[in-house]
């Protein structure tokens, strides 16, 4: 559906020149809902606005519906950006029209028949539920709202692609939960492919089966997101996904490790078996589920005692048992 080949983008301001993103290869499969994750300047608002060319990239390739975007005209361009929709974190509303309006705007910018307009504008605003907000004006809105619209107007035109550009950054915890089941359930709906920019973990955890992590416009991990969250192997992606738990400055006579227990695993007395099997200490020392994509991931903290049984021998254990395992290091 989206490839992105060897893709590079390099701003220049006089002598100076910043790289934003350099080399990103990654593959979005069709009808999926896709998450790229990073911390401010990681690049991730340049290389959704890459997809759709907003922002020209330096080097590369960006190929959609087996079509390289990069290659294209301008007039060539705007007949494929007729079918990539964007929402924005600022929502981006014409201020001076309605609901119906802000909605309607790019169908009439086409000349679309008003007929075919009244109808469209409304099926969006039942699929968005604000039917009755229709003839009210974006300063008469909550936040949630405001995006809301933002989400019907990037579907008028029937697109194949969503792109969101940080769509729920400027909203409540409640907002977010909102609009994340609302995109998820437009993606079951109408098999839209979507793709997410976020700084949040909890938006991809929520509602994304695939997820790539940039730091520094490279791509250090990708993968799908229950396997992300499950084992992360990656610095960046550890700050994201390990928030569990507060780990201890000093262990007793033992090995610190982080247990992810996947649906192959979690309901198994696994860690009574180690003790049993292996006479080994076992200290507990925090634990959680967490929920990714509605299979759940059992996390615990666990410290083990590195003395009476060698540590590669505990971690062959729980591999075998289909859990996978974190050793931190407190030597």
């Amino acid at each position: 559906m989206i490839q992105i080949k060897q893709l590079s983008k390099i701003y220049s301001k006089g002598k100076n020149q910043v790289t934003a993103l350099e080399d990103i290869n990654l593959t979005i499969e069709q009808g999926t809902i896709y998450g790229i994750i990073g911390l401010s300047g990681a690049g991730k608002s340049s290389l959704i606005r890459c997809i759709n060319r907003i922002e020209e990239p330096t080097s590369g390739e960006v190929w959609i519906n087996k079509v390289d975007i990069t290659h294209l005209s301008p007039g060539e361009l705007r007949k494929v950006r007729k079918k990539i929709g964007m929402i924005f974190q600022n929502f981006n509303l014409l201020s001076s029209k309605t609901v119906f309006e802000n909605i309607a705007f790019p169908l009439r910018l086409n000349k679309t028949p008003e007929n075919v307009v009244k109808e469209k504008v409304m099926a969006l605003l039942e699929l968005v539920d604000l039917k009755e907000k229709a003839h009210v004006y974006p300063s008469q809105l909550s936040g949630g709202q405001k995006q809301r619209v933002g989400i019907a107007r990037a579907l008028v035109s029937d697109p194949d692609v969503l792109l969101c550009d940080e769509a729920t950054s400027a909203l409540d915890p409640k907002t977010t939960k909102q609009i994340l089941s609302l995109l998820k359930e437009i993606n079951q709906s109408l098999g839209l492919t979507i793709v997410i920019i976020t700084h949040e973990m909890e938006v991809i955890k929520e509602v994304c089966t695939d997820v790539t992590i940039l730091e520094n416009g490279r791509v250090v991990e990708q993968g799908k997101t229950i396997d992300i969250f499950s084992k992360p192997g990656n610095e960046i992606t550890k700050h994201f996904v390990d928030q569990i738990q507060h780990l201890p400055t000093h262990l007793h006579n033992g090995t610190l490790l982080s247990l992810s227990f996947t649906q192959g695993s979690a309901g198994e007395p696994v860690i009574s078996k180690l003790i049993k099997e292996l006479q080994v200490d076992v200290n507990i020392l925090a634990g959680k589920i967490e929920w990714i994509q509605e299979k759940p991931i059992g996390k615990l903290t666990v410290e083990i005692d590195r003395n009476t049984v060698p540590l590669s021998q505990i971690i062959d254990y729980f591999e075998k048992n289909q859990v996978r395992v974190e050793v931190f290091n407190y030597e």
